[in-house]
C-alpha cells in the first residue's frame, strides 16, 4: 500500500502538474491578499469579512482541484490500461482506493500549508487566526475530503474520465448553488431543499456563526453536523465503489 501511495505522490504531488497547481494557487492567494490591501473598496472591509471571503475562495478552488484530480485517478487507470497491473498486486480493491485517497489528503495538507502565511497576514492584529484554523481543520477539511472521496468513487464507477469529471463537477456546483442565492430565494422551492441538504451551506453557516456571531463550540458542532453526515455517506459510497474497480469497469 505504501508503494502505491508513493507512486501517487510522484504522479500528482511531486510532478510538474502538482507543482504547477501549487504555483497557480499561490499566485491566486497573493492576488487576493494584495487586493484586500491595495484596492480601496476591498481594504474597507472588516477583517472578519476579508477572512470569510478568503476561506470561501480557498475551500471552493481547492475542492475543484481535488475533484478534478480524484475523478481521473481510477477511470484514468482504466483508459491507460494500467489498472490491470494494480489489480494483480496483493492489495485489495479498497486498499487501492485508500492509497489514492491518502495521496489526495496529503495534497490537501500541502494546500493548507500554502494558505497559512496568507491567513496569518489577514488575521494580523486580531484573535481570529485560531478560530479560522480550527474551522479549516475541523470543518473545511472534512468538506473538501468528502468531495474528493466522492469524485474518486465516481471515477471507480465509470470508465470514462470525461464523464467522471463532468458528473463530479455538476454535483459540486449543485451543492454550492445556495451561496449565490438571496435569502428570499433560499426560503422556497428547490433552492430551499438544496440549501437545507447541502453540506456547503452547513459549512458556510458554521463559518458565519464562528466568525461573525461569535457562537461557542457547541453551535459550531451543530452547524457542522450535516458536513460530518455527508462525510459518512460518502465513505459508504466510497467503500461500495471499490467493488467496481475491475478490468473492464462499466457505466
Amino acid at each position: 500500500m505504501m508503494a502505491l501511495f508513493r507512486k501517487e505522490l510522484r504522479e500528482h504531488l511531486f510532478s510538474r502538474k502538482g507543482l504547477l497547481i501549487f504555483f497557480i494557487i499561490s499566485v491566486l492567494y497573493s492576488v487576493l491578499a494584495f487586493s484586500f490591501i491595495s484596492v480601496k473598496e476591498l481594504s474597507l472591509l472588516a477583517q472578519v469579512e476579508v477572512n470569510m471571503t478568503f476561506m470561501k475562495l480557498m475551500l471552493g478552488v481547492n475542492s475543484l482541484v481535488l475533484i478534478i484530480l480524484g475523478s481521473t485517478m481510477i477511470s484514468g487507470e482504466k483508459e491507460k490500461g494500467t489498472l490491470e497491473s494494480l489489480l494483480l498486486t496483493p492489495l485489495s480493491k479498497l486498499k487501492i482506493m485508500m492509497s489514492k485517497l491518502l495521496a489526495m489528503t496529503l495534497f490537501w495538507v500541502v494546500l493548507i500549508l500554502l494558505s497559512l502565511p496568507y491567513l496569518i497576514a489577514l488575521t494580523s492584529g486580531t484573535n481570529l487566526f485560531s478560530i479560522v484554523l480550527l474551522f479549516i481543520l475541523c470543518n473545511g477539511s472534512v468538506l473538501v475530503l468528502s468531495f474528493s472521496a466522492l469524485s474518486l468513487a465516481i471515477s471507480a464507477w465509470l470508465t470514462s474520465t470525461k464523464n467522471a469529471l463532468m458528473i463530479s463537477i455538476i454535483m459540486f456546483v449543485v451543492a454550492v448553488i445556495p451561496m449565490f442565492l438571496s435569502t428570499t430565494m433560499k426560503k422556497v422551492g428547490f433552492a430551499h431543499l438544496v440549501d437545507k441538504s447541502s453540506p456547503v451551506s452547513s459549512s458556510m453557516l458554521a463559518m458565519k456563526d464562528s466568525l461573525v456571531n461569535k457562537l461557542g463550540f457547541n453551535a459550531f458542532v451543530m452547524d457542522s453536523l450535516p458536513v460530518y453526515i455527508f462525510f459518512v455517506i460518502v465513505l459508504l459510497l466510497f467503500i461500495g465503489a471499490s467493488k467496481k474497480v475491475n478490468f473492464l469497469g462499466g457505466e
